[in-house]
């Protein structure tokens, strides 16, 4: 288990759900955070949108009401990821999980939050023990439609160890 608490962005989640891995979040931080915002953006599409459910029906994800973002901040992002850097900031977390590359280079250079995206969260899972693959994950997350550059795949599998595997 990482010992911080994190607050989340919707795509880490709405990817984790694909996969049907939420849960390892659970068994990796002791608190996982979701702000408002982002469990709006994860209930917008209705109780149909791939992952809604599975996150909205997690007892052990905390909804919390962010501050209202520095205006730079919502000007720059997403309304999610606009609330979680706020969010953690705001309660000195100092993890958030965000896939966007502006917000996650936001929350490291103005923010100094530490950040994990959906790839880093099952390399850190796989160390754990928690999952036996990286590669066969991402590779699903792509396919049932969301977006993971082929670099990014290739440098998350390379990080776990799997490197050379096809998938």
């Amino acid at each position: 288990m990482l010992e911080r608490p994190v607050v989340s962005d919707t795509g880490p989640l709405i990817a984790l759900s694909l996969v049907d891995h939420l849960p390892i979040l659970q068994h990796l931080f002791p608190r996982v955070l979701m702000p408002r915002a982002v469990r709006d953006e994860v209930s917008a599409g209705g109780p149909e949108r791939p992952g809604c459910r599975a996150i909205l029906n997690a007892d052990w994800i905390e909804v919390i009401d962010e501050n209202v973002p520095d205006p730079l901040l919502a000007a720059e992002l997403g309304a999610g990821e606009a609330a979680t850097i706020a969010a953690a900031y705001a309660s000195g977390i100092r993890s958030v999980l965000i896939d966007d590359r502006k917000a996650r280079r936001i929350a490291v250079s103005a923010y100094k939050l530490h950040v994990h995206g959906s790839a880093g969260i099952l390399v850190i899972a796989k160390r754990a023990g928690l999952v036996n693959a990286v590669r066969p994950l991402l590779d699903l997350m792509v396919a049932r439609g969301y977006y993971l550059s082929r670099r990014l795949v290739e440098q998350a599998t390379a990080a776990a160890g799997e490197t050379g595997e096809a998938g």
